[in-house]
């Protein structure tokens, strides 16, 4: 009985292949091989997850199920042929073991594991650019590259002859600092982030020149403003009609008998021809 049970067991590893890893980046589409061999006319592929062997994915007498897991509703393509299944769209819940059950219309049997890792992409690298100058038709200007993935590596290239250029780096990012003249233009700095296998760059374009100051010019109003605007003055408006309201309502008699006064005082002006007649 022992005996039996140790050669169960050998038969169960030997139908388990080594660990498969498999990356893929995330938003994009992975294929997990199956390990099938390559004269192996598949009768049964059966993908699942999870410690309980959820099936995700399966094939059985001729017919394919794709749409077994809510998660990968959608999401899946089983290749019938070769047993590889492909995840579209990568998430990052997608990253676990994967189990594959495979039978050949031979009866025989393959068991694969694959581990998948989802990873973003590496983002282009950030340049900050900072001119000191000019001064005396010269200026300096520091540029510096960081970046916000983990784990990257930082280079730098200057398309331009003569540019006297001095490299630092720390724990943030990579710093360069570059002496230009007014006379030089086009001065390109590309700074390039690495991680692995995979790199992405950045270029900028620096100048030291010195320019004119900007003329203020008044800027249209937007609607908004303009609503603004309106509706101010019209309220100006309207409190100068109330108020002058006001004042004839409660002194409107006063006013009155003033201006009788100002009229009977006033001596009327004659021109010299009305005069002498």
């Amino acid at each position: 009985m022992r005996l039996q049970v140790i050669w169960i067991t050998i038969l169960q590893a030997a139908m388990v292949e080594s660990l498969i890893e498999v990356s893929g980046y995330l938003g994009d589409n992975v294929t997990l091989p199956s390990g099938a061999g390559a004269s192996w006319n598949l009768s049964k592929i059966e993908w699942s997850i999870l410690t309980n062997n959820t099936w995700i994915a399966t094939y059985r007498s001729g017919r394919k199920n794709i749409e077994r897991f809510y998660r990968y509703k959608g999401r899946l393509s089983l290749n019938t042929t070769t047993g590889d299944l492909t995840i579209h769209n990568l998430s990052r819940k997608d990253a676990m073991d994967y189990s594959v059950d495979l039978e050949n219309v031979k009866g025989q049997n393959r068991a694969n594991k694959i581990k998948l890792t989802v990873t973003e992409r590496l983002q282009k690298p950030i340049i900050e650019v900072t001119v000191y100058g000019p001064t005396e038709g010269n200026c300096a200007v520091r540029l510096r590259c960081s970046s916000d993935d983990q784990g990257v590596n930082f280079t730098w290239r200057v398309k331009l002859p003569n540019v006297i250029v001095y490299n630092t780096q720390d724990h943030y990012g990579s710093s360069v600092v570059a002496l230009l003249n007014t006379t030089q233009s086009g001065a390109e700095f590309i700074c390039t982030s690495s991680r692995q296998k995979e790199n992405n760059s950045r270029s900028v374009f620096p100048e030291c020149s010195v320019k004119p100051p900007l003329t203020p010019t008044a800027s249209p109003l937007s609607p908004e403003k303009r609503c603004r605007y309106g509706v101010t003055v019209f309220g100006g408006v309207i409190l100068g009609l109330f108020l002058s309201a006001a004042v004839m309502f409660f002194f409107g008699d006063q006013i009155k008998a003033a201006w009788e006064f100002i009229k009977g005082n006033l001596r009327p002006l004659h021109n010299s021809a009305e005069t002498e007649g």
